[in-house]
């Protein structure tokens, strides 16, 4: 069997969302054990942690940022030698001559409102696009939704290249029965009140600000005491949002939260929220379940597909409907029990073994 070699762009390895897909696809003994030559091109600092469980993996130096010309030379030169390239984002290199294979997480930056700061931006992340569309020899998406958008957005691009593979919780999300574990977590973190949690970044297409207009209404309107926690890097374009955050002591920020930390936001909140307008997978939600919280999702973009008969969708454009799901789980503990076992169940249908597997099952068929 011929030795091809494999090249997998790992630059994003400590990115919160693209990053977490990189970490856990590419620790997955499945994944190490390929049969080809694998090389991993990202940042000098991560190699032992790049490395550490691999067998005759190699490292390649690749300092570039993202979006940016440097790449363009550096990611053909680094992974020049490689039969196959993997670029885990839309940020293929154009110059690449061997088999591409790209990963789209979603399409926010080109059809999402206010997700790029410039016309030039939101014109480049479209051309690449393009380009993927006519020189990947396969591209995965992380569900069906993401694939169906694809495919209406590039009508040229074949759809028998593009090919789903599912994200999956880590395994240290998962339920914690240790009373004592759970409050100390709430003292250091002061998480005194009941809480209702939403995780992610704090952009518009995130919808966070209807989540805290309906906490509002609850708090004013039907005694509800819980606060709102919100884990998630801040975007300071979103005005509105950062508005409403300093104007209701009840909203609770924490910026950067370790896995563990945010296993125990799990696990003590009464209900996680996701109120996106547009999300290509929604791991927070798998995430949540994973540790018996129960969930409330948007009916939007992916999010039906991933949270299934296991959680309750609402209209993200409908406060009022929010605001009556999180009345009607807060008040109902029989409900919250049902959701949670329900969530327990559905996570299982999601695993990082399977995604590595369905990803390698892609590299041998562009490799032939």
């Amino acid at each position: 069997m011929p030795k091809y070699s494999v090249a997998i762009d790992v630059r994003m390895w400590d990115h919160p969302g693209i990053g977490r897909y990189i970490r856990e696809l590419t620790k997955q003994p499945t994944y190490r054990s390929f049969e080809k030559k694998i090389y991993f091109l990202g940042r000098a600092q991560f190699k032992n942690e790049i490395l550490s469980g691999g067998s005759g993996d190699a490292f390649k130096e690749a300092s570039s940022g993202i979006y940016g010309l440097t790449e363009q030379f550096e990611i053909p030169l680094k992974a020049g030698g490689a039969d196959l390239l993997h670029v885990p984002h839309f940020n293929v290199p154009l110059l690449f001559r061997g088999k591409l294979v790209a990963t789209i997480h979603d399409l926010i930056y080109v059809r999402g409102e206010n997700t790029l700061r410039s016309g030039t931006g939101r014109t480049y992340v479209r051309f690449l696009l393009d380009h993927i569309a006519k020189k990947a020899a396969a591209v995965i998406t992380v569900s069906e939704n993401t694939k169906r958008e694809l495919l209406e957005f590039l009508p040229k691009m074949p759809s028998e290249r593009v090919f789903v593979t599912y994200e999956a919780a880590s395994p240290i999300f998962k339920k914690i029965d240790d009373r004592e574990k759970l409050d100390r977590a709430r003292t250091l973190h002061a998480l005194h009140k009941p809480f209702v949690l939403f995780v992610g970044s704090l952009r518009s297409h995130k919808n966070v600000s209807a989540l805290i207009k309906s906490l509002i209404f609850l708090r004013e309107k039907k005694g509800i005491d819980h606060e709102l926690v919100l884990a998630g890097r801040m975007d300071p374009r979103n005005t509105e949002l950062l508005g409403l955050m300093n104007r209701h002591s009840f909203v609770r920020h924490f910026d950067q939260l370790s896995d563990e930390a945010l296993v125990s936001f799990y696990n003590l909140a009464d209900l996680f929220v996701l109120p996106s307008f547009m999300e290509g997978f929604g791991l927070p939600v798998i995430e949540a379940m994973a540790c018996g919280t129960p969930v409330a999702a948007s009916n939007r973009s992916s999010l039906p597909e991933i949270v299934g008969e296991a959680g309750t969708l609402f209209d993200p454009y409908q406060v009022d409907a929010l605001s009556e799901v999180i009345y009607n789980v807060l008040k109902n503990r029989e409900l919250r029990e049902t959701m949670s076992k329900k969530g327990l169940e559905r996570v299982k249908l999601f695993s990082w073994e399977k995604t590595a597997q369905q990803t390698l099952e892609v590299y041998r068929q562009v490799l032939g």
